[in-house]
């Protein structure tokens, strides 16, 4: 039998709430729930996304549009700026919040669409793995950066190789990056509520902001590896005496 984990989401405002319960297959984290949505919203031919490696003829609906299609569903009385109690369980913990709908959706969004089936989003099944609700930028730079340089060590095993630096991150985070203005693009046409398609937004502003951050940001974390970096002799430059 195939084990499974599951994480629960659930939304309340005054008078209204809605729950969304995730399982995932425990194996490589790939999204089991909820069932694909066949909406017309969801075909892959609508505004499919340019550099798509699937064939419409072999997957007739975007895995990442039919993955976030039933949730959708589900919040036509909600706006984005509703203010909501969020609650998410995964295994031993519960982690809450009071925010806006948008934000408590841009967390929920940020864990479907990673494990959804999406070729240019499963990258990000490891921090879908270990979620960190309601994530603020720099713990998301921090999670995305060391979970590439994980993925390196296990390059590096397998072909006795490593890259020296984040640019092949870079490229994975702008192939992210037109999958959202592409998801946008189907929600603006098919979505009567605002709170998914600001999400997304909100999601892409932070994409555009790591990649940001990986040319120029990252040395603000240097400080909390002191105990790793001060005890590196310094190797002489080449023509040194």
């Amino acid at each position: 039998m195939r084990e499974t984990t599951s994480i629960s989401y659930n939304l309340k405002s005054t008078d209204m709430d809605f729950t969304v319960d995730l399982v995932f297959d425990k194996e490589d984290f790939s999204l089991l729930s909820p069932s694909g949505g066949t909406s017309e919203w969801t075909k892959l031919g609508f505004h499919k996304c340019s550099h798509c490696p699937l064939n419409e003829k072999e997957v007739p609906f975007c895995p990442l549009a039919s993955a976030i299609d039933s949730v959708i569903s589900k919040l036509h009385n909600f706006l984005s700026y509703d203010k909501v109690d969020a609650r998410v369980e995964h295994k031993n913990r519960v982690v809450s919040a009071h925010i806006t709908m948008q934000r408590a959706l841009r967390s929920l969004m940020g864990l479907i669409i990673p494990t959804s089936g999406c070729p240019h989003t499963a990258y990000f099944r490891p921090m879908s793995r270990s979620h960190l609700p309601f994530a603020d930028t720099d713990e998301t730079i921090y999670r995305a950066t060391t979970m590439f340089l994980l993925a390196q060590y296990f390059i590096h095993k397998k072909s006795g190789c490593i890259p020296t630096d984040f640019g092949r991150l870079e490229t994975i985070y702008n192939n992210v990056h037109i999958v959202n203005t592409q998801i946008c693009k189907r929600l603006r046409e098919f979505c009567e509520n605002d709170s998914p398609l600001n999400a997304i937004a909100i999601l892409d502003t932070l994409t555009i902001s790591i990649h940001s951050a990986l040319k120029h940001d990252l040395e603000k974390f240097e400080p909390y590896f002191s105990a790793f970096t001060e005890s590196i002799v310094r190797l002489p430059n080449p023509g040194e005496k």
